[in-house]
């Protein structure tokens, strides 16, 4: 995928588009053709993009493969997953620690239980 295409398709992830994202940030939107036509923006313009858009510059670079969603299956796991990507990049990075953070409780509390157990 270009980065035209990933732009685009973040942007509608978001509920707005390259055009009006220009808008928003005070660029031409002049600025929408030529990334269309295969031109790349400069460092600084990419990272007010990313920043607006509250993603990283390397989702603008993402393929096909990249993009595949992973399946729930069951209830608590799609409850997960809407959740998760609900999330601000911020609250995501709390959201996996405190992840993290309870899944080595569970370990530990699994070595005791079975240490009991012998």
């Amino acid at each position: 995928m270009t980065f035209a295409d990933n732009l685009k398709r973040i942007c509608s992830e978001r509920g707005t588009n390259p055009t009006a994202l220009c808008k928003e940030l005070g660029l031409s939107t002049s600025k929408v053709s030529a990334w269309y036509n295969g031109s790349l923006p400069k460092q600084e313009v990419m990272l007010m993009l990313a920043r607006k858009l509250d993603c990283s510059v390397m989702d603008f670079f993402a393929d096909e493969e990249d993009l595949h969603e992973p399946k729930a299956v069951n209830e608590d796991e799609e409850d997960l997953l809407r959740i998760y990507r609900s999330l601000s990049r911020r609250a995501k990075h709390e959201f996996m620690s405190m992840a993290y953070e309870f899944e080595n409780r569970e370990e530990l509390e699994g070595d005791k239980e079975s240490t009991h157990a012998v």
